[in-house]
């Protein structure tokens, strides 16, 4: 029904765009969501989505602020691009101090600048305290807008005080924060207990204090595991010396885990999370071909390990032509046990308490998945010997090699990922490029080297 329905409006904006029919097009904007507003844009070519945004930029600043917001980076800067500076002015003025500065930082340094110093004074203070923090923090995600009162209230005025409030913070009332009168978050309650409390009674009486926040240098990915492990729908923001500041609400830790699961995925497949199926080719290209490049130098290191074993691969072609059936499981193998190992330490499933486990158990899957493989794979290269004998040498060396191929895989891709975590790197960077390298290195090393041993020692075995 969803993909029915963005279907229709995609279709419907674009004839629409072409006609210039723009009070029909108006009329399709006031009747949508922001996001399904924003999910039109995406998906429409770039001069009818231009088209389309000018109407409604010039129609209604407060949707296009929020559809602005829902928007992909990079086709929101596109669309602020084709404004002048007082028209991007206006709709920053109508987006969240957060949505804000995320807009801001993504703009050419010189435009951002220009736009700081037009910006209203206290607009301009909340947005640059934003930047001040380091991007995917805390800090930087958070909104300043929290509902917060002293601990010393009773029930009877804090409700009288958040009925002021209210009015202009609608989208941040999850909870109430508590605070002492230096500004420390002290506690935290429902607004539903509030109400169930008599009038009399004060905040400090019925407050929990042990209040789940994050500081502000605190990483996204793990303030993201603090709404999913205590099921919040907020988390307060506090700085050093525990003053509430700000607070990470449920709908940016949802982007949070999108872009952090995007940003895994791209790693592991060597390619910059920028890149888009229908972006600009040179920017793809000049994102891919650094770790191209980089696949090629390493698959040299194959090359020269490969090249040692000549002899053996001379005296006999079956090994040349077994070649690839090692790279292939080996490489196989490695992706598989990287991706779970990966998924599990973004998940917080493996950390620096699990990690050890996690390690033995993919070396146990690993043996495992190596003797029904050594077997599989044994049988079937058994048929391609000449004789009994050199089928049976051939399955051994096979059954042997995957054997040793699977415990490299699993060890490498669960060993790569664990220690770059431990010492505070992404494990996403662990890519395939170099996990995948470095098993068919030691599975084509392990393999060859069966290969000439058996090729030294028992010679009438494969003749």
């Amino acid at each position: 029904m969803i993909a029915r329905r963005h279907k229709w409006m995609v279709e419907s904006v674009s004839r629409l765009v072409r006609r210039g029919a723009t009070s029909n097009l108006l009329k399709i904007f006031e009747k949508a969501r922001p996001v399904e507003i924003a999910a039109v844009l995406q998906d429409l070519p770039r001069p009818e989505r231009r088209e389309a945004f000018s109407t409604l930029f010039q129609n209604d600043i407060e949707k296009t602020a929020e559809a602005i917001s829902e928007l992909k980076e990079e086709v929101a800067i596109s669309l602020l691009d084709s404004l002048e500076n007082p028209q991007i002015e206006k709709i920053l003025r109508a987006m969240p101090p957060d949505d804000a500065a995320v807009l801001i930082e993504a703009l050419p340094e010189e435009r951002r600048e220009e736009l700081l110093a037009k910006m209203k004074i206290d607009e301009k203070g909340e947005v640059q305290e934003l930047l001040e923090f380091d991007s995917e923090t805390a800090g930087r995600i958070m909104t300043t807008n929290v509902l917060a009162l002293i601990e010393d209230l009773t029930v009877e005025q804090a409700i009288s005080e958040l009925q002021k409030r209210l009015r202009d913070e609608p989208e941040n009332s999850f909870y109430l924060y508590v605070i002492d009168d230096r500004g420390h978050l002290v506690g935290v309650c429902s607004l539903r207990e509030l109400l169930i409390r008599s009038p009399e009674t004060r905040l400090k009486q019925f407050m929990k204090t042990d209040v789940i926040s994050a500081r502000t240098h605190t990483d996204q990915e793990e303030v993201a595991h603090l709404v999913a492990d205590y099921n919040l729908l907020a988390v307060p923001v506090v700085d050093e010396e525990n003053k509430l500041i700000g607070l990470v609400t449920v709908d940016d830790v949802i982007d949070v885990i999108r872009e952090e699961a995007t940003e895994d995925i791209f790693a592991l497949a060597g390619v910059d999370a920028d890149d888009r199926a229908l972006g600009n080719a040179s920017r793809s290209f000049k994102r891919r071909i650094p770790w191209l490049l980089v696949s090629l130098g390493t698959a040299l290191i194959s090359v020269v390990v490969v090249s040692q074993f000549h002899t053996t691969l001379q005296q006999n072609l079956e090994f040349a032509i077994l070649l690839p059936l090692v790279a292939a499981i080996g490489g196989h193998a490695a992706t598989q046990t990287m991706t779970v190992v990966v998924r599990g330490i973004s998940t917080g499933e493996v950390n620096s308490e699990t990690g050890r486990r996690a390690f033995f158990k993919e070396v146990a899957v690993g043996l495992i998945n190596g003797l029904v493989m050594g077997v599989a794979g044994a049988g079937l290269v058994a048929l391609r010997g000449k004789s009994l004998e050199e089928g049976a040498t051939l399955g051994a060396i096979v059954f042997l090699s995957m054997i040793v191929i699977m415990l490299v895989a699993a060890v490498i891709g669960s060993f790569i990922p664990i220690t770059l975590k431990r010492f505070n790197f992404d494990p996403a960077i662990a890519s395939s490029v170099f996990v995948i390298t470095i098993t068919d290195v030691l599975g084509f090393f392990a393999f060859l080297g069966l290969a000439t041993m058996t090729l030294r020692f028992f010679p009438q075995l494969l003749s």
